[in-house]
């Protein structure tokens, strides 16, 4: 191997972790949620996007650094430094969000597969069988490199997100001025607040906390990589967050600009990809729904491996991707347990938004009380030695544990 391919190769490995996090955190759920924003308010939500690049950095550098020094897992670190009742108790409650988003975005994936073919005809619960298959095969007889490597160029796909942004034409000057210009006035609109703290509220959720740190031992790094997670990583949430504004900002060229609602509509993602066809052109109506499958083979599995991550940390058989089947059966039982759990809640045909509605009401409850809880793991000295939070890890993670906890009160109320 050259010298020059070997750099490259070092530098993939090295943001790896922190592109596949980024990537799984732009679900087909979260999509969504950025087309609604897109949708109702054009591009005056796009600064939301940009500033909560710094509190995702800070939270998910600060959680893969706790990997990268304690060599445990994070539902391990609650069971030993706080028991097991917090330990089961939160393991419970992400099941049930885990389970719900993978139904949702199960449907999502397959209905955007289903766009493929002509009228929109195709029967979504043929393309759900392979689709399960498919992702069971690949995460219980492959290894974590080549899964790791299947996710990672995948991920690259959501350039076609920005492709479909170049077609649409938007007024660029308008969208630098969303982007860079916050309108804090527009927060007493009472509809622009909730859609803001929802659109906050998908940026950081729970089964990303355990991805991330088994993530970061599934790559075998070094103690001393520790004090470079944070740049590591970076790549990879920039690369998601600006990503997120193209698919607001495609929603707001088109169904914003014609008055198009799709805040009714029972697959919002998908209702946007089929408003791009007469308003854009087949091609963007096609780049868009690309996305959104690319976005359902990422977070489909890293939500069915969180939740099998979590589990075993409270085993005495803590378990990897690098292990075979044959060596941790429980591990990949739970994972094929949850997918087949989604796959099912998508046959049945449950209704989607009420699913989200609730187990983002869960998230909302549950993700600040984990980033509490990591917070105070990251600066215990006796855990984490030398590599305790920097003054940037801890402003941005509590300014998003408050803009958190603030979002779910506002959901309540």
């Amino acid at each position: 191997m050259s010298v020059k391919k070997s750099k490259v190769k070092d530098y993939i490995d090295k943001i790896r972790p922190g592109v596949i996090t980024g990537a799984a955190d732009n679900d087909p759920s979260g999509i969504a949620a950025y087309s609604i924003s897109g949708s109702q308010f054009g591009y005056s939500q796009n600064w939301i996007m940009l500033i909560s690049i710094p509190m995702l950095i800070a939270v998910q550098g600060t959680v893969a650094r706790i990997g990268v020094v304690t060599k445990k897992g994070l539902n391990e670190i609650l069971k030993n430094e706080y028991g097991k009742t917090i330990a089961f108790g939160i393991f419970f409650i992400l099941i049930i969000c885990n389970t719900f988003t993978i139904g949702a975005d199960m449907l999502a994936t397959s209905a955007s597969i289903d766009m493929f073919f002509t009228n929109n005809t195709f029967n979504t619960t043929y393309i759900l069988i392979p689709l399960f298959m498919f992702l069971s095969y690949i995460i219980v007889f492959k290894n974590y490199k080549k899964i790791a490597k299947y996710m990672f160029w995948t991920s690259l796909i959501f350039i076609s997100y920005f492709i479909t942004v170049i077609l649409v034409h938007p007024n660029v000057w308008h969208v630098l001025q969303g982007s860079f210009i916050p309108n804090i006035g527009q927060f007493l609109n009472k509809n622009y607040a909730l859609t803001a703290t929802g659109i906050l509220g998908t940026t950081i959720s729970p089964y990303l906390l355990f991805w991330q740190q088994e993530e970061e031992q599934e790559e075998k790094r070094a103690l001393s990589f520790a004090k470079k997670e944070r740049r590591s990583i970076s790549v990879g949430f920039i690369f998601s967050q600006l990503m997120t504004i193209f698919i607001m900002t495609a929603a707001g060229a088109t169904l914003y600009k014609e008055h198009i609602n799709i805040l009714n509509s029972r697959y919002p993602a998908i209702a946007t990809a089929s408003v791009l066809r007469p308003l854009a052109g087949v091609v963007t109506e096609q780049l868009f729904a690309i996305g959104i499958i690319s976005a359902g083979l990422i977070a489909i599995p890293v939500l069915a491996i969180s939740s099998s991550y979590a589990l075993t940390e409270l085993t005495q058989h803590r378990s990897f991707l690098t292990h075979k089947f044959k060596e941790r059966k429980l591990f990949y039982y739970i994972i094929v347990i949850s997918l087949l759990s989604g796959f099912v809640f998508s046959i049945f045909k449950v209704n989607t938004i009420d699913a989200l509605y609730y187990s983002q009401v869960l998230d909302g409850i549950l993700t600040p009380i984990i980033v509490v809880f990591i917070i105070i793991i990251a600066n215990n000295k006796r855990l984490m030695g030398g590599n305790t939070n920097k003054l940037f890890d801890n402003f941005f993670a509590i300014l998003s544990l408050i803009i958190m906890v603030g979002a779910s009160l506002l959901i309540f109320l």
